[in-house]
């Protein structure tokens, strides 16, 4: 399993917030704006690409949820 521990805020609040409410609608766009962060982030190289993965896993995963 891979652990993921990112810096940005703005990611971890987004996924957080997402994750407590999957059953909701998702705000539009909010999925595409944490994808595009979690690429910023790995192309800045703060996280790694294992890291990057797991991330866009949760977000790909919570956003077939609430589809």
């Amino acid at each position: 399993m891979t652990r993921v521990a990112v810096e940005s805020g703005r990611v971890v609040e987004c996924v957080g917030r997402m994750a407590r409410f999957a059953a909701r609608p998702v705000v539009e766009g909010a999925l595409d704006r944490c994808l595009e962060d979690v690429d910023a982030l790995r192309r800045q190289e703060r996280i790694t690409p294992e890291q990057r993965e797991a991330l866009r896993l949760i977000l790909l995963g919570i956003g077939l949820l609430a589809a």
